[in-house]
């Protein structure tokens, strides 16, 4: 005697099991703390850029100089100056009173100063060298047309012993916002 042909299954849950092997399955991706989290690292960023923008850094320029004791004929006492030698391209970002700092000699002993004169002519290195009396290492400070500007360095009475050295000097000349130094930056806003 044969067995009849019925499943062992019950009818309903081969049904089920059929529905469910075609449906598609659905991951779930994210949960709400991640979420949360995205939400935060996006307002983070903002917040960077926005402290990005608001922040300015200094634009200078250097050149290099010398320090001379400058003063009126007859008197015992003068001023000490810096006289710096700039490239002819620098003279539009010069101006008189902008702050300077100025390292003296080997020691880089830094003053503090303004800028007190830019010359608008250019002087040859022949004549900067007879006119300022340069000689040796200083007649080496200027190797092509320059931009003569002065910076007042302070009394003779705190200085004079740096008279005759060799100087570096960083004027500053402007501002620009800390974004502008990314690369493309400047680009992407049209400059």
């Amino acid at each position: 005697m044969s067995a009849p042909n019925q499943s062992i299954f019950r009818e309903s849950a081969v049904k089920g099991y059929r529905q469910r092997q075609e449906q598609g399955v659905l991951l779930r991706v994210s949960s709400p703390p991640v979420w949360a989290l995205c939400w935060i690292v996006l307002f983070l960023l903002f917040g960077a850029l926005g402290f990005a923008w608001s922040v300015t850094v200094p634009v200078s320029v250097q050149g290099q100089g010398v320090v001379i004791e400058q003063g009126p004929t007859g008197q015992a006492e003068g001023e000490v100056v810096a006289i710096l030698f700039f490239p002819p391209g620098q003279l539009a970002g010069l101006h008189v009173g902008q702050p300077a700092t100025v390292s003296i000699g080997s020691t880089s002993t830094s003053m503090a100063g303004s800028v007190e004169q830019v010359g608008t002519a250019l002087i040859s290195p022949n004549e900067a060298r007879s006119r300022y009396n340069l000689q040796g290492g200083l007649a080496q400070v200027i190797t092509g047309p320059s931009l003569v500007v002065t910076i007042s360095i302070g009394p003779a009475t705190s200085a004079q012993i740096f008279a005759g050295s060799l100087c570096d000097a960083q004027i500053q000349i402007g501002s620009q916002r800390v974004l502008s130094l990314l690369p493309g930056f400047n680009q992407m806003r049209g400059k």
